[in-house]
């Protein structure tokens, strides 16, 4: 039998162990550094910059040193995030590289103003431009700007905070509208006025009856995204929730602060998030607890409702009608 011969690389001999191992490609520091101020992305011609060529870039993707999102798009696989909305934000970045002229459009410029999304696809990154039509891009949602302003934000250009929450509640439903639109009142980002003013006119697009629907439900003094959804789903079914009531007692003592009273009825409804719980702190637990049995002793019914809850709305409103019927009698 024939030795075998060693097999030779450019910089000299190769062992054995390592034939059939992709090599590690570097990336020039330069382009890695732009990437890092750029949220982890770059484009094929900011790449050919650093004299990186597209079947190199092909390679690295193939080795797992980059992501391809888009067409002309890269993300750097170790600066990729892995909650979705942080991801989306780095699309988003992105799609404002590949298009200078765009700005941030739908739950995109939600994000864009740090406003809470609930239930949306996070996948594609929604963006305005001015073009005539709706155009197709692998990755991204295009629409036309037709004409509107822009404004910045720590994300790049967006459509203002009204008009995006609108926008949202049109391409993914009422109650994620009244999400996004509860935190866009309760932060100042916006007012009942400029909510109106964008619903009007929208009044003639496609789903309109939800941009109505929305402005009908929003309430900014719901300070949390549990409570928008169960206040929204509450209402869906005839029950009015009025948020932050506070119970005083017989000499006019201030009790506590309730998350909700059933409207007409000593009804409240306390959503629990958990977050102030989670530390287990026991003087925490002992201030609620002091708390609830202060609401009970003013004479009111006390319905707790979760995030688990949720998940099954009409059995919360089983409860509490039952609650209504029993502070009733």
């Amino acid at each position: 039998m024939r030795p075998r011969r060693p097999q030779i690389a450019s910089g000299g001999l190769r062992r054995s162990a390592d034939v059939g191992q992709p090599r590690r490609m570097p990336l020039p520091p330069d382009l890695v550094s732009l990437a890092g101020r750029q949220r982890g992305v770059f484009t094929t011609s900011q790449a050919a910059g650093f004299a990186v060529s597209p079947p190199a870039l092909v390679r690295l993707v193939r080795t797992g040193r980059l992501l391809h999102p888009s067409r002309g798009l890269y993300l750097m696989a170790d600066q990729a995030a892995e909650a979705p909305d942080e991801r989306h934000r780095q699309l988003c970045a992105g799609a404002l590289l590949l298009y200078p002229d765009a700005a941030l459009d739908g739950l995109s410029a939600v994000l864009a103003h740090d406003l809470p999304v609930w239930s949306v696809d996070l996948g594609r990154p929604e963006i305005a431009r001015p073009i005539h039509r709706s155009a197709g891009a692998v990755g991204f949602r295009v629409r036309p700007s037709f004409g509107a302003t822009s404004v910045e934000t720590p994300l790049g250009p967006a459509i203002p905070a009204p008009t995006a929450v609108v926008r949202m509640s049109l391409d993914h439903g009422v109650i994620q509208g009244v999400v996004s639109a509860d935190a866009a009142l309760h932060r100042g980002l916006a007012t009942p006025d400029s909510l109106a003013e964008v619903v009007a006119r929208v009044a003639t697009w496609p789903h309109a009856s939800r941009a109505r629907t929305m402005l009908s439900l929003v309430d900014g003094r719901s300070e949390s995204v549990g409570e928008s959804i169960l206040r929204v789903e509450a209402a869906l079914r005839g029950i009015r929730l009025v948020p932050q009531f506070e119970v005083h007692d017989r000499w006019g003592r201030l009790v506590g602060r309730a998350d909700f009273v059933v409207e007409g009825t000593r009804v409240l409804v306390e959503f629990d998030g958990k977050v102030k719980y989670a530390a287990g702190d026991p003087e925490v637990l002992w201030a609620e607890k002091r708390r609830e049995d202060g609401l009970r002793e003013a004479g009111y019914l006390v319905v707790r409702v979760t995030w688990a809850d949720l998940a099954r709305p009409d059995r919360i409103m089983t409860r509490i009608r039952r609650a209504m019927l029993a502070a009733s009698a």
